[in-house]
């Protein structure tokens, strides 16, 4: 979306919020988020009521764009602020609103990424990452391993169920799969059809006192992702392989979409319903 463009959707909240209710109900035809049912009762506050459930709600009830409360143009320029990686406490200051309120925001943005992935089913039921949206700490006893892979101009990042830590450690040990580190992320040469492998280093290489000092990667003279990502992910600080995962998704977003309109579909994505 053009910068020109983005200004007239913020000049005030009312046109914020005819831009996301458009999203949110293309056709301008509400129903029940729960049931389905199309027989509502308006209420005040902008509120509807089933007449077949009796579920109360408003056009973001459901959705990712519900999971805070604060005013469309503030949701709009949050995901603009987003788009261009400004920092989240940044964000807080530029808005005037906590913390907790734009990590509860970015983490919505990122959950929607995931959603819409090819592998964010299975991560959403692998991990319950539907338990972020409610509050809810998610504790990984173990990193996720992911495989990178590029194909047609665009990078996949899969979540790999059957290769474990277990069967990493193996890899590294047994059969001296080469790795390097950066930052707080390993990667791996290429391994069945990916270029890398990629995994947290939620200190494994103390624990099986690994080291990555191998020679001739083939992923650090790859011209197109691994330039993009590296020096985020030499920048990128957490303490969890959870925080990791939502990172690394959001990167393959921000590769696939560095050309296409980024802002538009974070958008569409925070006004579908969560699953």
């Amino acid at each position: 979306m053009l910068l020109k463009d983005y200004e007239q959707l913020v000049v005030n909240p009312q046109k914020a919020a005819r831009y996301l209710q458009k999203l949110c109900w293309p056709n301008y035809q509400r129903f029940c988020p729960k049931c389905k049912n199309r027989k509502l009762k308006q209420l005040p506050n902008e509120k509807r009521k089933c007449l077949k459930c009796n579920y109360s709600f408003n056009d973001y009830s459901l959705r990712y764009f519900g999971v805070i409360r604060t005013t469309p143009d503030n949701w709009l320029r949050i995901i603009k602020l987003f788009e261009m990686e400004v920092q989240l406490e940044e964000i807080a200051t530029q808005l005037a609103l906590s913390a907790n309120t734009i990590r509860k925001a970015i983490t919505a943005i990122r959950l929607a990424i995931v959603a819409n992935s090819l592998d964010g089913n299975l991560l959403f039921q692998r991990f319950h990452l539907h338990r972020l949206l409610k509050g809810e700490k998610i504790n990984f006893f173990s990193p996720p391993v992911f495989g990178l892979i590029e194909h047609e101009h665009q990078v996949y990042i899969d979540f790999l169920p059957d290769l474990d830590l277990e069967s990493f450690i193996h890899l590294k040990l047994n059969f001296l799969l080469p790795t390097q580190k950066i930052g707080s992320v390993i990667y791996t040469a290429p391994i069945r059809q990916y270029i890398s492998l990629l995994i947290y280093d939620q200190k494994i290489t103390q624990k099986y006192q690994l080291e990555h000092t191998s020679q001739h990667i083939p992923l650090n003279g790859n011209k197109n992702f691994w330039p993009f990502a590296k020096r985020r992910l030499a920048n990128f600080r957490t303490t969890n392989s959870l925080n990791f995962l939502l990172y690394l998704k959001e990167l393959e977003f921000r590769y696939n979409f560095k050309s296409k309109d980024f802002f538009g579909q974070i958008a569409t994505y925070l006004a579908t319903f969560i699953e």
